[in-house]
């Protein structure tokens, strides 16, 4: 009788040679991937947390724990109405729920740990890592746009205030002759000073001019006494 044990042992082995090399390749290429997706967090520009759909906080990285003033260790043990400071927890649950692949971005306002504000625009991807639905959320502090984009428009505004009272100023204003009084749009009739500070920035000071001061104290001087 012929021993095929002795035969099959070469095969054996180069069976578990090359699953064994397999396996060397495989984690290789795990290694490189997860070197790769460390890479990808702990170097991106924009603050990156992964929440599941419990919203609670899977991975972060360092940008966004600095972004809130905490540690790394710290979020981990985070959910998203912790530092929310717009949406309520039903809320938030609702959109865990719903966002898919595509997406969605909208701006919102978080809450650091030492109770401050930051304006953030918030970018959000939702996929299935087996069966546990994980979310990306890119998020980036648009603070300084913000109140760049409020001061802007403040500007504007003192601009446009600025022209409607040079408007005002240019045009006929109804004089009284005998009094003096400017009558307004509504048709009452104010004293010169009091008009021009309810439709101008300009402060109003009190004198009197050499005519008037000579009018009542002949014996001084011409030089206007400024109030």
């Amino acid at each position: 009788m012929v021993d095929n044990s002795a035969q099959s042992h070469p095969k054996v082995l180069q069976h578990l040679e090359e699953r064994v090399a397999s396996l060397s390749a495989r984690s290789a290429h795990l290694e490189e991937e997860i070197a790769w997706r460390r890479l990808l967090m702990e170097q991106s520009r924009d603050s990156l947390v992964v929440v599941d759909q419990e919203a609670r906080v899977h991975e972060a990285n360092r940008r966004f724990a600095e972004m809130l003033g905490y540690t790394v260790e710290e979020v981990i043990r985070l959910h998203v109405w912790d530092w929310d400071a717009v949406h309520t927890r039903e809320q938030i649950l609702h959109l865990a729920g719903t966002v898919d692949e595509k997406g969605h971005c909208f701006e919102t306002i978080m809450r650091r740990k030492d109770g401050t504000l930051v304006e953030v625009e918030l970018c959000n991807n939702g996929a299935f890592v087996g069966e546990r639905k994980l979310i990306l959320c890119v998020c980036r502090d648009i603070s300084a746009r913000k109140r760049a984009q409020r001061e802007k428009e403040e500007l504007i505004r003192s601009l446009q205030d600025s022209l409607a009272e040079i408007k005002t100023l240019r045009g006929i204003l109804p004089l009284c002759s005998l009094c003096k009084k400017v009558r307004d749009d509504e048709g009452f009739w104010e004293q010169v000073d009091i008009y021009l500070t309810k439709h101008s920035s300009a402060d109003i000071t009190y004198g009197l001019c050499p005519d008037c001061l000579r009018g009542n104290n002949p014996d001084q001087g011409a030089e206007p006494a400024d109030a």
